[in-house]
């Protein structure tokens, strides 16, 4: 039998204020800048209601990123070139409006725990490769594509291209999610963009 939980039901709504301010802080102050007293004032909550909800810093900001990743993501439909420039482009949003970067790095550090590791993959690396592979597998599937094309590669290219120039301290150019797309597509036998 299923007993009741102690204490006042939790106030979705204190959870959607706080990812927001997270979000919005993130874009301000970057990773390193952002305060758990600065979301929560944001937030009109408290820093103790922000840590019943995550235990540290990473996990709210990964929740934050994995909510803004799971705003309105491209529909499907298109042609699935034309679907993966859509989909470059909503990672481009995802990763420039929360100011993400520096959250990408962390997570391949030694201090970050496996836990919290997993579930950023979980949460947010998962869910995209799963997005780009599917718009590589209709490109195999309606012919545009070469049989043989190493999708798993290719997809980590995408992506990746825009932590190089990160990296480089080069910043994407603005047809970056086109030019990504079609120079991975023509790797994989493209025929068509």
């Amino acid at each position: 039998m299923d007993r009741a939980v102690a204490g006042r039901p939790r106030d979705a709504s204190i959870d959607d204020a706080v990812l927001d301010a997270t979000l919005r802080r993130l874009a301000r102050d970057g990773f390193a800048g952002l305060s758990l007293a600065s979301v929560a004032a944001d937030a009109g909550t408290s820093r103790p209601a922000i840590y019943r909800r995550w235990p540290d810093k990473e996990s709210l900001v990964v929740d934050a990123i994995a909510r803004l990743a799971e705003v309105a993501p491209p529909a499907i439909g298109r042609a699935p070139f034309d679907d993966l420039v859509a989909e470059l482009e909503h990672f481009r949003h995802c990763i420039t409006e929360a100011a993400a970067l520096p959250l990408a790095g962390l997570m391949l550090g030694d201090e970050v725990s496996p836990a919290l590791r997993a579930k950023y993959h979980d949460l947010v690396v998962a869910p995209r490769r799963a997005r780009i592979k599917a718009c590589l597998r209709r490109g195999i599937d309606d012919g545009t594509l070469d049989a043989d094309a190493d999708v798993t590669i290719a997809g980590t290219f995408l992506t990746g291209s825009w932590y190089a120039l990160a990296l480089a301290g080069t910043a994407p150019p603005k047809d970056w999610a086109r030019r990504t797309a079609v120079l991975v597509w023509r790797a994989c036998g493209g025929r068509s963009t």
